[in-house]
C-alpha cells in the first residue's frame, strides 16, 4: 500500500495543510500559536485568574504568563489584581482583544466552510463522529 492510499497518512497531510493555512491566516492578523484559544477563552468567560487560562489551555502557568504579557503589550487583553484575593491576578479582554475575538470567529467560520465545501449534512455528520473516534483512540 502506497503512503497516498493510507488513511492515516492522508489524516497527516490534511493536519500539515490546515495548519498552515490557520497560520498564515494568525500571521497576517498578528497573533502566534495558542493565541486565539487564549481570546476564545476569555470571550466565553472575562476576568479569570491566569491558572484558569493555564488549565483551560492546558499549557504551563509560566507559558500562560508570557503569552498573556504578550498580548497585553499588544492591546488584547490587560491584568487586573482580584479585589478580593490581592495575590491574584486576573485577565480581561480589551475592547481591541474582544473585536480580534470576533474576527477570529469569521475566520473559522470561512475555513470550516472550505474545509466542508460539497459534503452534504450526513458526511459532515460522519466526518465529525469518524474524527471523534479517531481521537478517542488517540487518547486511550
Amino acid at each position: 500500500m502506497t503512503n497516498q492510499n493510507n488513511a492515516e497518512f492522508v489524516l497527516r497531510q490534511v493536519c500539515k495543510v490546515h495548519t498552515n493555512k490557520v497560520n498564515e491566516v494568525l500571521e497576517e492578523i498578528g497573533l502566534h500559536k495558542g493565541q486565539p484559544m487564549l481570546l476564545h477563552v476569555l470571550y466565553r468567560k472575562d476576568g479569570v485568574p491566569q491558572s484558569y487560562l493555564a488549565k483551560e489551555l492546558a499549557i504551563k502557568p509560566a507559558t500562560t504568563s508570557a503569552m498573556v504579557k504578550r498580548m497585553e503589550k499588544a492591546g488584547y487583553v490587560i491584568r487586573k489584581r482580584d479585589s478580593d484575593d490581592e495575590r491574584v491576578t486576573n485577565v480581561y479582554l480589551t475592547d481591541a482583544g474582544r473585536s480580534l475575538s470576533t474576527k477570529i470567529y469569521g475566520y473559522q467560520e470561512q475555513m470550516t466552510s472550505i474545509v466542508l465545501k460539497g459534503f452534504s449534512e450526513k458526511e459532515k455528520g460522519a466526518l465529525k463522529e469518524f474524527l471523534n473516534r479517531i481521537l478517542e483512540n488517540l487518547s486511550d
